[in-house]
């Protein structure tokens, strides 16, 4: 992206899905086959958080934004003005809450319709005035913030990067608004490209890989390796992912490689696959289990469940990914859950209610948000870990099986995530002279084996949001330092996981190594903590036996 430094303040507008989006599964999923008990494209969210969000969002367009802005800037001329001046810039900072909240109500419907057009323009018209109103939010700060008089108001909403682009001269209003919405529309623009491989039924896999190659080097130039982390709040820079991956495959690739092997011999792991005990209400069985965990994460449970605020899709109509968004003005989230009666339709919930949970200890405006999605996906993968002692209750006799698939899945994640953030950094140091079979020749050698499960054209997080995949990688291994608590400590893990789950993710002071210090994690970005990991899961693993 141009100029990354001043649209750090503004990349909750960029990132496609806020809080977290698991990766796409099925791609040509044929919905006759699921099993699923689930709803179907389930729309209808009673009169909630939800209406009410969406009654007043609708409200918001760029013509109030922007009549507004031009208020602010005739009342900062006026003397001893400071209750007007304040007034304008609090109405700017409520309306781009509620303009976060439309985008997100929208993105619930399209997702759920994935190829209706209609709702595919009326998610990329929300997204765009999100993007916009933030730029122009960001210029009309700017201005604020070097007048002599209201410059204090005006201090904790930009920072010195961005006065310094948005004060040059020949900008004005109109003109930043026309390069926010150039580059929302060429971003969106490489989007629509690569989806629209990935979902081609004509096209092979070889044929995927190759066309999505092309738009990944399309989609690098407007990166650089400077700066390549800085939309992600990071205190680590890429150098320590790439040393750090070959820690991952020493020590972690064998003990994901042990954990299958040793599932595959446990006498229920074909039923996983093939008849998998699944609740019947994903979201009422959270419920039920929540209460032993803590007032907190039950009033979680209740709210996600009374008042409706997910939606399930299942069928070859739907987006096939899973993510939790903030409605930033309810203080409130929405969740996304693709089913298709596999095993993952619960351990996915499980996964997003983490993130839900974790929203309302976040009030951070849209227009401040920088998204630390590395604290994010400990929020989420740390649920899923305190949720392994109820499976004995949930699961039956597949129990067991289920836990070391679930450990097994949580290693890869750490391994896809920092084998995949190894391949996004080192692509970007030679983008310029990459060809799209040089990129996948690349992405191959990185990835070793789990290529074959993870083709290149599945990973759609290299394409939405570069840079991204690491944080599974990161939280991953953070999660995991919980991992003995939550089988001999249950409450202690509880305790330890209140702590992350209420940090504040979208804050610009979280960042993952200080949390995780202020938390009582470990400093996970290791190889001594890697190495150590690797015996804790084997010591799990051989509990099992």
């Amino acid at each position: 992206m141009k100029n990354k430094k001043y649209t750090a303040l503004i990349v909750a507008a960029a990132i496609p899905l806020s809080l977290c989006s698991c990766s796409l599964k099925n791609f040509g999923y044929d919905s006759s086959d699921s099993g699923s008990s689930t709803e179907e494209k389930t729309k209808d969210i009673p009169e909630t958080a939800a209406d009410k969000v969406s009654d007043k969002s609708d409200a918001v367009d760029m013509d109030n934004v922007n009549e507004k802005i031009e208020q602010l800037f005739d009342n900062l001329k006026v003397k001893n003005n400071k209750k007007a001046v304040q007034e304008d810039i609090d109405w700017l900072m409520q309306n781009i809450n509620l303009a976060a909240d439309r985008s997100a109500l929208c993105s619930m419907d399209y997702y759920t319709d994935w190829y209706n057009e209609d709702l595919e323009n009326e998610y990329d018209s929300a997204a765009e005035m999100l993007y916009v109103m933030s730029s122009a939010m960001g210029y009309a700060f700017s201005k604020g913030s070097v007048s002599e008089e209201y410059s204090e108001l005006f201090e904790n909403l930009v920072d010195d990067d961005a006065v310094e682009y948005f004060t040059q001269k020949g900008l004005n209003l109109a003109r930043i608004e026309g390069y926010a919405q150039v580059d929302y529309n060429v971003s969106d623009s490489e989007l629509d490209d690569y989806f629209d491989i990935a979902y081609d039924s004509e096209l092979d896999d070889d044929e995927k890989n190759l066309k999505a190659a092309e738009v990944y080097l399309e989609i690098l130039t407007n990166y650089d390796s400077e700066t390549f982390y800085d939309n992600y709040n990071r205190d680590y820079e890429p150098e320590l992912i790439l040393e750090l991956s070959e820690a991952v495959r020493k020590n972690l690739v064998p003990i994901s490689g042990n954990l299958i092997n040793q599932f595959s011999r446990n006498s229920y792991s074909e039923d996983i696959f093939n008849s998998p005990e699944l609740p019947e209400d994903l979201f009422g069985t959270i419920r039920e289990y929540a209460e032993f965990l803590s007032p907190e994460i039950k009033t979680s449970a209740e709210r996600i469940n009374d008042e409706k605020l997910y939606v399930i899709a299942s069928g070859d109509e739907c987006y096939t990914g899973s993510f939790t968004i903030d409605m930033p003005s309810e203080n409130s989230a929405m969740t996304y859950i693709y089913s298709d009666g596999s095993y993952y339709d619960f351990t996915t919930a499980v996964h997003e209610f983490g993130h839900f949970h974790s929203s309302f200890s976040d009030e951070t405006n849209a227009y401040l948000s920088m998204p630390n999605i590395d604290l994010a996906e400990i929020q989420s993968q740390g649920m899923e870990l305190l949720f392994l002692q109820f499976y004995d209750a949930i699961y039956g006799r597949q129990a067991d099986a289920m836990k070391l698939l679930r450990l097994s899945d949580i290693t890869d994640a750490a391994v896809t995530g920092f084998l995949v953030g190894a391949f996004e950094y080192s692509a970007l140091l030679q983008a310029d002279e990459l060809t799209p079979e040089d990129v996948l020749e690349l992405y191959n050698d990185t990835l070793g084996d789990y290529a074959e499960n993870y083709p290149f054209y599945y990973m759609s997080h290299i394409f939405e949001s570069p840079g991204y995949y690491i944080s599974y990688g990161v939280s991953a291994l953070a999660a995991l330092d919980m991992l003995d608590e939550c089988m001999e400590n249950p409450e202690a893990a509880v305790k330890q996981y209140e702590k992350i789950s209420a940090v504040s993710i979208n804050s610009r002071d979280s960042q993952f190594r200080s949390v995780l210090k202020e938390c009582g994690f470990s400093d996970v970005l290791t190889e001594k903590y890697i190495e150590q990991t690797a015996e804790n899961i084997q010591k799990f693993a051989d509990s099992m036996r």
